[in-house]
């Protein structure tokens, strides 16, 4: 068997607020050239979407504090 490309997903749900969860997920598809390290590729791409994943949640959860810090 022969892989010809691989995909890595995350996803990540927060609370924001009583009933308002949110859900940032994110995937990517990469074509496997001869001679990839299947488990590099899997771990560079798995620290790729972590990172892209966790900074928009990030962004998010600092917009919904700023608008809460910005009512009172």
């Amino acid at each position: 068997m022969k892989l010809k490309e691989h995909t890595v997903s995350y996803s990540r749900r927060v609370q924001l607020e009583r009933f308002e969860p949110i859900e940032v997920s994110e995937s990517v598809t990469v074509d496997l050239e001869e001679g990839d390290d299947l488990e590099e590729v899997s771990s560079e791409l798995d620290d790729l979407v972590r990172e892209n994943v966790e900074r928009r949640v990030l962004k998010r959860v600092l917009s919904k504090k700023m608008e809460d810090d910005d009512e009172e």
